[in-house]
């Protein structure tokens, strides 16, 4: 099929039928841009104008695809062709839109990925590379920064044993180990925050909550509140390895 030849045989037509662009388009309710297009062989007609267009030209659909006139005995053999082509098309047609429907398949499992990974990090599901232990961490030396006491961290749990990340925050060596043993062994003041301060359970999603209300407990036990401080200042530690 022969853009160019369809192009200037609408043209011709056109012009036969004493048409300028401007009163085509009007027929058509299309814009001139488009007959321009059409004429100069960079599109065809959409399918629902492609009949109207014939018409208003006075020549068959065969004759349209074929980009000139037909004798009566031509008919039938065009007809064959265009249907040919027509196929030919359609089939180009339907492998560029697979192929398009692949990469935007491939594009979206990326971003998927992507903004999935990040959802795990902030949730505290998963580490960044970045923030995970990777060297020690000494009050004062190297890019270390703050003062925390990793001595007494050590002291309570070994599971609460304290590294440096690249940034020089203080970070659990293990933070999932290490917020399953606070869990485990501070459970009085975790319920004591809970309850004074109606939080949803302690979990990856609610902990920062926890860590701002810890040291503001008013109720409960000395033991309690005193564990409820010191949830506080283990979750401030636990969160430089989702956040930075």
């Amino acid at each position: 099929m022969d853009q160019t030849k369809i192009g200037n045989f609408i043209t011709m037509c056109r012009k036969d039928k004493k048409l300028t662009q401007e009163q085509l388009a009007e027929k058509l309710n299309v814009s001139i841009n488009a007959v321009s297009k059409w004429e100069r062989g960079l599109n065809l007609p959409d399918y629902s104008n492609m009949q109207i267009l014939c018409d208003t030209l006075g020549i068959s659909i065969n004759e349209f695809f074929a980009g000139e006139y037909l004798k009566e005995n031509e008919v039938e053999k065009q007809a064959e062709r265009n249907i040919l082509d027509i196929l030919k098309i359609s089939n180009a047609k339907n492998r560029k839109t697979k192929l398009l429907i692949l990469i935007i398949s491939i594009l979206s499992a990326i971003l998927i990925i992507i903004i999935g990974r990040y959802i795990l990090v902030k949730c505290g599901f998963v580490i960044d590379d970045n923030l995970k232990y990777s060297q020690v961490y000494i009050i004062g030396e190297s890019n270390n920064k703050g003062n925390v006491d990793i001595n007494k961290y050590g002291r309570i749990n070994i599971d609460f044993d304290i590294g440096a990340n690249k940034y020089g925050e203080a970070v659990f060596k293990n933070p999932q180990k290490a917020f399953r043993t606070l869990k485990k062994e501070y459970s009085s003041g975790i319920q004591l925050i809970q309850k004074e301060f109606n939080l949803l359970p302690l979990t990856n999603f609610t902990y920062k909550s926890y860590k701002t209300y810890g040291w503001q407990v008013t109720t409960g036990t000395e033991e309690e509140k005193e564990q409820a401080r010191f949830i506080t200042s283990f979750l401030d530690i636990y969160e430089n390895s989702f956040n930075n």
